[in-house]
């Protein structure tokens, strides 16, 4: 049993005693389907076996996380195509209102995120706190991908809940040169 697995079982067992431990482990605490868990585990052929027999691309787990959102956030490419390629919608949200692109701007995973964007990805769409891929990268410094977020149209003028611009992000972080690429923008903090 993975590491995630392992503390969902224990979140399962404080929660609800241990006569629910087995159940928690047949099921699965946090409702990842057996495709989600392919993902996580970066098994390419495994994934594709599973969806070739019509496993739902789609399917979430109990924070409304769907397969796709796993393998941006590993930064798995191959992954991502080959769930772009059965019709992951490439826009879902989850429960905080986090998308995949999302998920791979805040790791920094370049290549993920090129894919999304080239395949469709809405680089302005808001999570629950107000925040953009462009503020998540910001945040982390993946000045990379604040560029390539930048020439697909991302707009720099989007204020969060805290009433910061992505700029006003990297600033308060310390990432000078992702202030500086946003100021050339024409951004303002």
């Amino acid at each position: 049993m993975g590491g995630d697995q392992g503390e969902a079982v224990m979140r399962c067992r404080n929660r609800t005693g241990m006569a629910l431990v087995l159940l928690a482990l047949l099921a699965g605490c946090d409702g990842n389907t057996p495709l989600m868990t392919e993902v996580m585990h970066g098994n390419l052929d495994k994934t594709r076996e599973m969806l070739a027999k019509g496993a739902a691309v789609d399917g979430r787990n109990n924070y409304g996380w769907t397969a796709l959102m796993h393998a941006a956030r590993i930064g798995n490419v191959e992954l991502v195509k080959v769930l772009l390629d059965y019709g992951a919608d490439i826009d879902a949200q989850d429960e905080a209102g986090w998308t995949a692109l999302m998920r791979a701007a805040v790791k920094g995973h370049e290549p993920v995120v090129k894919l999304l964007i080239a395949r469709g990805a809405d680089v302005n769409l808001r999570d629950k706190s107000g925040s953009t891929a462009l503020h998540w990268a910001a945040n982390r410094g993946h000045e990379r991908v604040v560029r390539d977020l930048l020439e697909a149209g991302a707009d720099y003028t989007i204020v969060n809940q805290q009433g910061l611009t992505p700029m006003a992000v990297a600033t308060s972080k310390g990432h000078n040169d992702i202030m500086l690429m946003l100021r050339k923008m024409g951004a303002r903090q």
